[in-house]
């Protein structure tokens, strides 16, 4: 008999998780609710643009291989130039709520997993300042849609994984000119996230002492 691809069955379990009433299935192996806490690096596709922030996930373990429930994402995002004459970018926020499944590919203490979110994003508002050949932008605050896959490994509490985020539609649109040709250039806001956190609950449950029987200690129970 075939084992079921990771893929479907994350993707089974979203969809039983939020049509049935077995959102609350627990785990045999794991406690039922997973929480973890961390710190972010972010790498944008734009020049010398990079990230910090923190990031927190809570999710229910409703098997084994499979958690489901939200990450929440913050980053503020510094550095970068664009155009012909590496005009300077603003510093802006980026923050993200996702609803989010996750498999394991295995058990025990080091566990590889994969995973998806789905949610909403906000991106903070961007100034360039207008130079010789480059028009000024003033990019205000959007709030886009976005998808994030995810990969990575848990050793013990640490985990460590690498999320890239597509942020739909949110882009940065240059003008510039080149002799005497206007030029447009569009900049993605799509970002990478290098993630450090520490599982604060849903690690293995303790299992009770085994029960002895009569007579296992070596004592002869009395007739």
């Amino acid at each position: 008999m075939r084992r079921p691809r990771p893929v479907a069955l994350l993707a089974l379990s979203l969809a039983s998780a939020l049509t049935s009433g077995d959102v609350f299935a627990e785990a045999e192996s794991y406690e039922q609710i997973r929480v973890d806490g961390g710190m972010t690096g972010s790498f944008v596709s734009v020049s010398d643009r990079n990230g910090a922030g923190m990031v927190a996930e809570i999710k229910v373990v409703v098997h084994d291989r499979v958690a489901v429930g939200g990450r929440v994402e913050v980053a503020v995002m510094f550095g970068g130039h664009i155009g012909q004459e590496d005009r300077p970018l603003d510093v802006a926020m980026a923050a993200c709520g996702l609803v989010k499944g996750e498999y394991f590919v295995i058990d025990g203490p080091v566990r590889p997993f994969v995973g998806l979110g789905i949610g909403g994003y906000t991106i903070g508002s961007q100034t360039i300042t207008s130079g010789p050949n480059t028009a000024g932008i003033d990019q205000q605050t959007g709030r886009y849609f976005g998808v994030a896959p995810q990969a990575g490994i848990d050793l013990g509490p640490i985990r460590l994984a690498a999320t890239y985020n597509a942020i739909l539609g949110a882009t940065l649109e240059v003008r510039q000119t080149i002799g005497d040709v206007e030029q447009t250039s569009k900049l993605s806001q799509n970002y990478l996230s290098l993630e450090l956190s520490f599982r604060f609950a849903g690690g293995p449950k303790q299992r009770p002492p085994p029960r002895l029987s009569p007579g296992s200690n070596g004592v002869v129970p009395p007739r």
